[in-house]
């Protein structure tokens, strides 16, 4: 009876020791997961892509739960917060939404929107060829080029960039770049000019024609050129004149006064040389070459006979000098 009241005390105690145990290592454990928990907080970000000037809706934002330490000063935990509010710059998906971002309350959408201050819009009349066929887009950047007259050179033409590096805001009626990348074909295109720019276009336009030089992605070189003119084009090509004619000699008719008159001399006669059936032959002797020519008996008698007919001819010569 005794024994038995023992053993069971000595259980008691051993399940009071292994409770104790396992509270103790929940404890332990319990506080290294709050240790290792990290607060959270909700933040509106953009659920898609978001051009500026669009206004934004519950299609365009979602709420996701970021790290205390990584929420963005300033942002926002609710989207009613900030639903009809305008983008004032371009918002990628899942950027979170920051007032820096928005336009003020109560703007509304449109290319004001997209003017930064000390900025103005000023929009050009442009055809297919001044607005390279559709290419030139909303954000694209272009250079502006003049081509009016040279007063300083005879009144010939010069073409002249005078503006580089000009950011468009719209093209017509559309502000942001479509999705499909195709071309905008509109009549006006709107660039974003300082108020000295926008005189200078002003005078631009009304002194000849503008045209638009659309730039790479990211190239932030300024243009220094000297402008083009019309007796420039053909610089490098060397033209080959036509020689000159020389006049031909002009030959005296009459003699000089002072020398006597003197008869002329009696026309020879010429015969016209014929061929002659000669064959030649080459003889090799060692190193030495010879030609020997072989005539026949026709050929010999009618050279001695045209010999024989200018020796005539010299000396009926010879008596009419006489």
């Amino acid at each position: 009876m005794f024994g038995d009241s023992r053993y069971r005390f000595v259980l008691y105690v051993a399940l009071i020791v292994a409770a104790l145990a396992t509270f103790g290592v929940w404890r332990v454990i319990d506080g290294m997961r709050a240790s290792s928990r990290i607060a959270t907080q909700s933040v509106v970000v953009a659920a898609t892509d978001i051009p500026e000037g669009m206004p934004l809706s519950r299609i365009n934002l979602a709420v996701v739960e970021l790290p205390v330490a990584a929420v963005p000063a300033g942002s926002f935990s609710s989207p009613d917060s900030i639903t009809g509010r305008v983008s004032r710059l371009s918002i990628f998906k899942g950027e979170a939404i920051v007032p820096g971002r928005l336009a003020p309350v109560g703007t509304a959408g449109g290319i004001e929107v997209k003017i930064p201050p000390g900025k103005r819009a000023m929009s050009l009349r442009i055809d297919d060829v001044a607005g390279l066929s559709g290419m030139v887009q909303p954000n694209s950047r272009v250079d502006v080029m003049l081509t009016t007259g040279d007063s300083q050179n005879g009144g010939g033409q010069v073409s002249k960039l005078f503006m580089s590096n000009m950011r468009v805001l719209s093209v017509g009626s559309q502000v942001t770049r479509g999705n499909d990348g195709q071309p905008i074909n509109a009549p006006t295109a709107t660039l974003e000019v300082t108020p000295e720019e926008a005189e200078r276009l002003a005078l631009a336009t009304r002194e000849g024609s503008i045209q638009l030089v659309l730039r790479g992605y990211g190239d932030p070189d300024s243009v220094k050129t000297t402008g083009a003119r019309k007796d420039e084009l053909l610089g490098g090509v060397t033209v080959q004149q036509a020689p000159a004619r020389i006049a031909a000699p002009v030959r005296r008719t009459t003699p000089p006064a002072t020398a006597p008159a003197a008869r002329a001399p009696a026309p020879q006669p010429t015969v016209a040389p014929e061929k002659t059936d000669s064959v030649v032959v080459r003889v090799y002797r060692g190193g030495d070459v010879q030609q020997l020519r072989f005539e026949s008996a026709r050929d010999s008698a009618r050279r001695d006979s045209i010999r024989r007919a200018q020796q005539r001819a010299d000396t009926l010569d010879h008596h009419t000098v006489r």
